[in-house]
């Protein structure tokens, strides 16, 4: 990528923003994987036009893709990713004064909410903290400021149909917490500050597609690990008569798409 070339084409942006975006581009530029080659084999496609729209759109909102609380991942086309700090710092230039707080809710913890008069009351007691492979049962979030005061909670079957519709699983299976505290903060912002993350919200969404909702995301998890046609031969062969109807033309689509994904490596590798 002419890095020079980007940097005139955002000249009009705030010079620190565009030095922070460049400097995450190059590192997914240099990135390896263990076997020492290219870990974002797509990057070699990604132009400087594409790079400035993408910094463009997500600048509306006074943020920049920076590699932490906004990040960009390959499926059918370079997108964006926002986590949950991205959408609490929408929330806070706009309220300042908020208190927001985002838990996870694990078996054994006690609990209890109310809103009384406009006012949320709640109390968690957490369990003992430290014991490991602790069971999540789901998440919530509490938002308070000069708006009102507003709750939301999802349980593991509500963080399920989200996570079936990810076109990307990887990074649910990596930060599992992180995702569920990011849904559930992202369904309080629609809900209750649509007008703060409309822009975020449009942009991140294209993370998810609503028909693949019916597949399994496990399958999903393994179709996207898989590393060679042999992997997916295997996958079709132990899933295929057993998903339903409705679920076999999304598996084959996901199929298709990463044995295309595949092939494009393979050329990246060989050229």
């Amino acid at each position: 990528m002419n890095y020079e070339k980007l940097t005139n084409m955002l000249i009009d942006y705030n010079d620190k923003d565009v030095d922070v975006y460049i400097d995450y581009l190059k590192y997914l530029e240099l990135e390896k994987d263990r076997e020492g080659k290219a870990k974002n084999w797509w990057f070699a496609k990604f132009t400087e036009e594409n790079a400035s729209a993408l910094f463009k759109k997500v600048n509306k909102d006074n943020l920049v893709i920076d590699g932490d609380n906004i990040t960009l991942t390959y499926k059918k086309k370079v997108i964006v990713f926002y986590n949950y700090q991205a959408y609490k710092n929408l929330v806070l230039m706009r309220y300042p004064e908020s208190m927001i707080d985002l838990q996870l809710v694990y078996e054994g913890d006690e609990y209890s909410f109310k809103k009384e008069s406009g006012k949320v009351i709640y109390k968690h007691d957490i369990a003992d903290p430290f014991i490991t492979n602790k069971i999540l049962k789901g998440c919530y979030c509490i938002i308070k400021n000069s708006k009102g005061e507003f709750f939301e909670a999802l349980n593991n079957d509500d963080i399920q149909k989200m996570k079936n519709t990810a076109q990307t699983t990887t990074v649910w299976k990596e930060w599992e917490g992180e995702m569920y505290l990011k849904s559930v903060l992202k369904r309080a912002c629609k809900r209750h500050f649509k007008d703060v993350v409309s822009n975020a919200e449009k942009i991140d969404n294209e993370n998810y597609d609503l028909d693949d909702v019916v597949l399994d995301s496990k399958i999903k998890e393994n179709i996207e690990n898989a590393t060679s046609n042999e992997d997916l031969g295997n996958i079709y062969k132990a899933e295929f008569k057993e998903i339903s109807t409705e679920a076999k033309k999304i598996f084959l689509k996901l199929l298709d798409k990463r044995k295309k994904e595949l092939e494009n490596i393979e050329t990246d590798d060989n050229s």
